[in-house]
């Protein structure tokens, strides 16, 4: 029993040793913990010295000069104001003579345009013809009567002898109109002013025989019927 009693004992007496150890250790303040690996310890930046007051400071004396290449108000002038112009080189190529202007050429005058022809009427006129060629012994009736149609004037001719059979104007071939009396043609008028080549053939002769003549017919007395 009593042994019993003295192992309690001890065991309580190692029980308040261990609690005791355990309570001074939390006393103890716990160690700072290392900085990471990697970074640096910053420092903290040095502190300046104040700048210097302001009646520490020696003014400059009146009347001092400026220093080259500043004006009086303490800026630095514009170089490019400062420096002159430069003049430019005269040029030793003598300077080329200018071109005389060329004469436009005068226009050509324009030929004054023939009016335009007016279309005639249709219906009756007369106007003076004249016969030329042949023997000179036969004539044709003036003023001739013409007949205007579409624009297109057909002459009467009635010549002074019945021993015509037919005409040919341009190689077109024209009858008598007539059977009686003196032989009478109707031809066609091309132009007035204009001499008019035309054929007659004659039975006068023993044998028909074709004779070249020329009808002029004179624009300046046609009149209308």
């Amino acid at each position: 029993m009593n042994k019993k009693n003295r192992i309690l004992l001890s065991l309580f007496a190692l029980l308040l040793v261990l609690l005791t150890a355990c309570g001074g250790e939390n006393d103890v303040p716990p160690a700072p913990s290392p900085a990471p690996a990697g970074t640096e310890e910053q420092t903290p930046p040095p502190v300046s010295d104040p700048a210097p007051m302001l009646d520490e400071v020696e003014p400059e004396p009146a009347g001092a000069p400026a220093p080259a290449g500043t004006d009086p108000a303490g800026e630095e002038p514009d170089s490019a104001a400062v420096q002159p112009d430069d003049p430019a080189p005269e040029s030793s190529v003598p300077s080329e003579p200018a071109p005389e202007p060329e004469q436009e050429p005068e226009p050509e005058p324009v030929p004054d345009q023939e009016p335009a022809e007016t279309v005639p009427e249709d219906g009756t006129y007369t106007a003076a013809v004249t016969l030329e060629g042949g023997t000179g012994r036969a004539t044709v009736a003036s003023p001739a009567v013409l007949r205007c149609e579409n624009g297109q004037f057909w002459a009467t001719i009635v010549w002074s002898s019945s021993n015509f059979d037919y005409m040919k104007v341009d190689g077109e071939k024209y009858m008598q109109t007539n059977t009686e009396g003196n032989s009478t043609f109707e031809i066609p008028v091309s132009a007035f002013d204009q001499r008019l080549d035309v054929i007659a053939d004659t039975v006068a002769m023993s044998e028909p025989h074709e004779v070249e003549y020329t009808l002029l017919f004179d624009a300046s007395t046609l009149e209308k019927q």
